[in-house]
């Protein structure tokens, strides 16, 4: 079965984000009353709005990702019963009384369909439309291709499955040699909040809070500070979609990062930025 129904989903995303909203309105309420707080809060309304899409968007990728993981190893049981002498239906049907995790719920639901007069091939194909992977609709195509045109079938099934083991430990690969940038990208944050701190604690506080004569500021010091912070709040989301991008190959991966980053901002400029 699907990892979770498109409607729920759907509300869940949509409550996040109405939670976003309602707490965006309170800061709207208390902007002209305490401006400094309703920054805050507008960076808090956009946490709670991102946290079901990056919630939900990770708990997916998880459930894709198993799936994948044990699609080789379907595929070579699979084989293994055809040789034993089963037919491709027969042989799937044996498969699906093993624990594949999620794929055997997938299983079950493509005999049902089965079951209720439809084709192997039908079957394949809501399937990949279900899961939404690459490597799932390859594996159908063929899967499907396979079942019509007849031949060895249990000598493409495994050389499939070798294939798409293959695909994985590059992917896997290519995963673990990325990831490195995850962590540039925090530490080029984290040379920037530095940056800020530097400036605020160090410059514009002691120059524009002690009014010297050799510096006329252009504004007060506490609108310095709320410049920085949205700066550094428009950093923190953007580099977090870009540790997403860059460490696991979609942006969708990237909220999470953002999601810390931002905490991160409301930590430093209410714990350690003067004012």
């Amino acid at each position: 079965m699907p990892f979770m129904e498109k409607r729920k989903k759907q509300y869940i995303l949509i409550a996040g984000a109405a939670a976003g909203a309602i707490i965006a309105a309170y800061g709207a309420f208390i902007y002209f009353t305490n401006t400094r707080i309703a920054d805050y809060v507008f960076l808090i309304a956009t946490v709670v709005a991102v946290i079901p899409y990056s919630v939900l968007s990770l708990m997916e990728n998880k459930w894709k990702s198993g799936i994948e993981k044990r699609i080789p190893e379907l595929l070579e049981d699979i084989a293994e019963g055809q040789l034993t002498g089963l037919t491709f239906l027969r042989a799937i049907e044996a498969s699906a009384m093993k624990d594949y995790g999620a794929v055997t719920q997938e299983l079950h639901k493509i005999l049902s369909h089965v079951k209720l007069g439809g084709t192997i091939e039908e079957g394949f194909e809501q399937f990949a439309k279900r899961v939404e992977s690459r490597m799932v609709r390859r594996a159908s195509g063929i899967m499907i291709e396979t079942t019509k045109s007849g031949g060895d079938i249990a000598k493409i099934i495994r050389s499939l499955a070798g294939y798409l083991r293959q695909i994985e430990s590059i992917n896997d690969e290519r995963k673990a040699t990325m990831k490195v940038y995850i962590v540039i990208v925090y530490i080029a944050f984290g040379v920037f909040m530095s940056t800020v701190w530097i400036l605020l604690n160090q410059f514009f506080y002691p120059m524009v809070g002690m009014g010297q004569s050799i510096f006329t500021p252009q504004a007060d010091f506490f609108t310095y500070r709320r410049l920085f912070f949205y700066m550094a709040f428009i950093q923190a989301f953007f580099s977090g979609l870009v540790a997403g991008k860059l460490g696991e190959g979609y942006m969708a991966a990237g909220f999470k990062h953002s999601i810390a980053m931002m905490l991160m901002t409301l930590a430093i400029f209410l714990l350690i930025i003067v004012g």
